[in-house]
């Protein structure tokens, strides 16, 4: 079983799925129509979808309580991305390193004086967790709308950078930060009068056993993207924060 989240019950962090089904059943109970309502309404009726208003702005109560059950509906999806990644890379684990490029990186290593145990170690872990991102990135631009419907008002899309301003970017030189996968709202843009998309969550994959999302990358990802929580992090149930 992996960790709980940081933010979870006695600091140990919970997965993104069973943070959002616990949420989800909360907003159920106290929402009309949730099972603790008086008409006794069905959780995962058609009323329990999100649907983006996109007149409203990005912090209003309603939206926030849209967005969060928008985060519910993909929750399990994406934890099953991310195990069924980790488990592509681990079944094809010798394919992987065998290729031209990581057996440069381990060359290289052994050259600059790394034990060759050492090479081995470091070019797997970068090898796999490099492949596990593409993995899950494909796997949810080929999902597309059988993950969350944009007709809702929002959508999933992998690898999302930006600058230090916030403004999407493709150039990586000028990309301060890249959150592995971002949730957009549509919003009614204030200065063209258009409907456009805008960041309202932030999820970055981790497969090291060591280390979550770093607490300075989360503030500066949920300041500069206006979010109103700091970035989730998604883990294969496979890879979980070691205790050590």
């Amino acid at each position: 079983m992996p960790r709980q989240r940081g933010d979870g019950p006695h600091g140990r962090p919970t997965t993104v799925a069973e943070t959002h089904q616990a949420v989800a059943a909360a907003i159920d109970r106290g929402r009309p129509g949730g099972p603790g309502s008086e008409n006794g309404k069905p959780a995962g009726s058609k009323s329990d979808d999100p649907k983006n208003n996109p007149e409203l702005d990005k912090h209003d109560p309603k939206t926030l309580e849209e967005i969060t059950k928008a985060r519910a509906a993909v929750a399990d999806k994406l934890q099953k991305m991310a195990d069924d990644a980790w488990d592509h890379v681990d079944q094809n684990r010798d394919e992987i390193l065998q290729r031209e490029g990581y057996q440069r990186q381990r060359e290289k290593l052994v050259e600059s004086g790394k034990h060759e145990d050492v090479a081995d170690l470091i070019v797997e872990r970068t090898a796999l967790g490099i492949e596990s991102h593409r993995h899950l990135a494909d796997a949810i631009n080929a999902a597309g709308k059988d993950i969350i419907d944009p007709a809702t008002g929002f959508r999933l899309r992998p690898e999302v950078g930006y600058d230090s301003d916030g403004v999407e970017t493709p150039k990586i030189a000028d990309q301060a930060f890249r959150p592995d996968v971002i949730l957009e709202r549509q919003h009614r843009d204030s200065d063209t009068g258009r409907l456009d998309w805008e960041a309202v969550h932030a999820y970055d994959l981790k497969t090291g056993l060591k280390t979550g999302i770093a607490p300075g990358w989360a503030d500066t990802v949920k300041q500069v993207l206006d979010l109103h929580a700091k970035p989730e992090e998604l883990r294969p149930t496979q890879r979980p924060l070691s205790v050590d």
